[in-house]
């Protein structure tokens, strides 16, 4: 019976995420050149196709197996909502990554924005997408906290392309900064939201920042920046690791107060984001093989450590694991 209802779910999922993400990376972009024609200034290339990229990908994958829960979609207002909240990561990312702004700059617009003059395109941009949504959210002060978190993990997330960081310490950045940039998104929704929703959407937050660690192994070796994948010498501790994440989501979900069949859905719904990263982890194991650790990651080629998800192999791989994961609570 769970075959049957895994598969139709599966299948219509994967086809409705593939079609409304062209849709609404087309709304995004039409979006994004209205606001630049608004504003007099250009996203430049990096940035506008990753707003476009995630803010396409959330709404259908996330946003929409969250409101199944509430029988209902994403609404026109709040894909607006999240599209903002996408310009002002990405840009706000920038400010951090490339240094364009300092630290006490980004903590002047981001929490005392009212009295913020900015300087140039990117500068108004952000402060006028982060003014419109904090107009909107109900609780502006569990928002605030959660932002002022979130800032702190982007700070914080410095010290990890300093060598000398403990394990411990780029956890908890690995944590905080995932599960709180996912917990911003749940105050842009109309519907009202559960504690064991919030906890969801927390504990989907830590599992998504270490599926992207996991695939960016390679490049965040490049860079030095210091990762839980890219420091692991067991897979074996790894794969338990990431494992109680996972477990950890799956109870969540079964403390959301909904009929069994909407917490199937939304179950077999996030584990395929979570999937992807065992995916992954498997390949890991494979350069392991029956060695006690892996070797240096750094002497491994790219080809040795990149995912390919267009392979039939991982395409195959992943389908299984979404099943045998949305099988068990």
């Amino acid at each position: 019976m769970h075959f049957f209802r895994f598969l139709y779910t599966l299948i219509y999922r994967a086809f409705y995420i593939l079609f409304q993400k062209k849709k609404e990376a087309a709304y995004g972009t039409a979006y994004l050149r209205k606001l630049e024609a608004d504003f007099e200034g250009k996203f430049d290339d990096k940035t506008f196709k990753k707003i476009i990229f995630y803010y396409s990908l959330k709404v259908p994958a996330i946003y929409d197996a969250f409101l199944s829960l509430h029988d209902r979609r994403t609404n026109n207002f709040e894909k607006e909502r999240l599209l903002k909240y996408f310009i002002c990561s990405s840009i706000f990312d920038n400010f951090f990554d490339r240094k364009e702004l300092t630290d006490d700059e980004i903590y002047q617009i981001t929490f005392n924005s009212t009295q913020y003059i900015p300087q140039n395109f990117n500068e108004r941009i952000s402060l006028h997408c982060h003014l419109e949504i904090l107009n909107f959210v109900k609780d502006k002060e569990a928002y605030l906290n959660v932002l002022k978190l979130e800032y702190v993990a982007q700070v914080n997330s410095r010290k990890q392309f300093d060598e000398t960081i403990t394990n411990k310490e780029i956890e908890e950045i690995t944590l905080s900064k995932g599960g709180n940039a996912v917990l911003l998104c749940s105050f842009y929704l109309d519907s009202e939201n559960s504690s064991a929703e919030l906890n969801c959407w927390y504990k989907l937050g830590n599992a998504i920042q270490l599926v992207n660690d996991l695939f960016d192994i390679y490049k965040d070796l490049q860079t030095g920046l210091q990762t839980i994948p890219n420091r692991v010498k067991d897979v074996k501790e790894l794969k338990k690791y990431f494992n109680n994440f996972i477990t950890n989501i799956k109870k969540e979900i079964q403390e959301i107060e909904v009929e069994e069949s909407k917490k199937i859905d939304l179950n077999i719904s996030l584990m395929g984001i979570c999937a992807l990263g065992l995916v992954a982890i498997e390949q890991l194991e494979k350069i392991q093989k029956a060695n006690e650790i892996l070797p240096d990651l750094k002497t491994l080629s790219r080809k040795e450590l990149i995912i390919d998800m267009e392979k039939f192999s991982n395409i195959w791989l992943w389908l299984k694991t979404v099943y045998f994961l949305s099988k068990t609570k």
